[in-house]
């Protein structure tokens, strides 16, 4: 990148930006890091175009963003035609049909509506934070660290209650009749939507999958699908994962469901998981890297419950446990 001035389209059109924010490497957040250092007036705009990166469910294959990357040049475009100088939003119609040919699925095309929408309000929190929430609507909702979630100052309209997510929350979602009907409350990722019909659930996305927990009550998945979407209606105990890259769709039973939202709680609660699953927790949530000695120490289960606002102790005994090194992320 070779300009004098550089605006947030630049960088989410940029092929080597889309590919530091969707599969990092060490040499590539060295090359972008150093070149925030050295440009520290687009702190801001790197941080919108990376979440907007995100939103838009690119992939991280480049060449599978081309046909998007066209639309998004439109919906930009055509978003700047302004009126004393203010800019002047697109008909919802054309977000829905622009978005719609490309997602596939008119679910992911109302979260990404939704973020282009002005007056947007982001909840955030950082790294090993575990953040209460209360939504306008009196919604209860917790994110884990390093999570995002977005709402519209228009979100609590008649039509429904839609929010975006990136990362993990935990929802309480408050039920509320509009004209003799409850109404909707939809949950976003870039993989998926979920419908909520009065219930508490996890979610998790990060890395191009989805996971929803349901804990009580019911909730409709809307899963995106070549030319349509699916629809999978959960019932408590279940544990649904969608993972965009490969298109599988998995549901399990599980006994316990409150013990994979039991962060929320202050609890790391670990019964024979793998190492590898938890190195990945610890990357996303706290931007830690487990260093293993060798492939087969990943494999190996770990068993035991950990303060979650105390990361240190967790990382004591897997150090002592595996001879593992472990390291912040700059």
């Amino acid at each position: 990148m070779k300009k004098s001035h550089y605006t947030t389209r630049d960088f989410v059109l940029d092929r080597h930006f889309q590919s530091w924010v969707l599969n990092p490497t060490d040499e590539k957040d060295q090359y972008w890091q150093t070149w925030i250092k050295q440009n520290p007036e687009y702190d801001k705009i790197i941080a919108e175009a990376r979440d907007t990166v995100l939103l838009l469910g690119f992939t991280s294959d480049p060449e599978a963003n081309n046909d998007f990357v066209e639309v998004w040049k439109k919906v930009r475009q055509d978003t700047a035609t302004s009126v004393s100088g203010k800019v002047k939003p697109l008909r919802a119609s054309f977000y829905y049909k622009a978005a719609a040919v490309f997602v596939g699925t008119l679910m992911l095309a109302a979260g990404y509506l939704l973020y282009l929408k002005p007056d947007v309000t982001v909840y955030s929190s950082a790294y090993g934070e575990i953040k209460e929430v209360t939504l306008p609507d009196g919604s209860q909702v917790t994110l884990n660290g390093n999570s995002r979630l977005h709402l519209s100052d228009s979100w609590q309209s008649s039509s429904g209650r839609e929010v975006f997510l990136e990362g993990e929350a935990f929802f309480d979602i408050k039920h509320i009749e509009h004209q003799g009907a409850a109404k909707k409350f939809v949950v976003h990722t870039s993989e998926l939507g979920v419908e909520v019909l009065g219930t508490t659930f996890n979610v998790t996305s990060r890395h191009e999958e989805t996971e929803v927990v349901l804990n009580t009550g019911k909730v409709r998945l809307y899963i995106p699908q070549d030319t349509d979407t699916a629809e999978v209606m959960m019932v408590p105990g279940e544990l649904v994962s969608f993972d965009k890259v490969k298109g599988n769709t998995i549901v399990h039973h599980v006994e316990t469901p409150g013990q994979l939202s039991s962060w929320k709680d202050n609890q790391l609660i670990f019964d024979g998981t793998p190492l590898l699953e938890i190195s990945q927790i610890l990357r996303d949530t706290y931007g830690l890297e487990i260093h293993f000695p060798n492939d087969s120490v990943k494999r190996k289960r770990f068993k035991g419950t950990f303060l979650a606002n105390d990361i240190d102790i967790l990382k004591e005994a897997l150090t002592q446990t595996y001879n593992l090194k472990i390291i912040e992320n700059k």
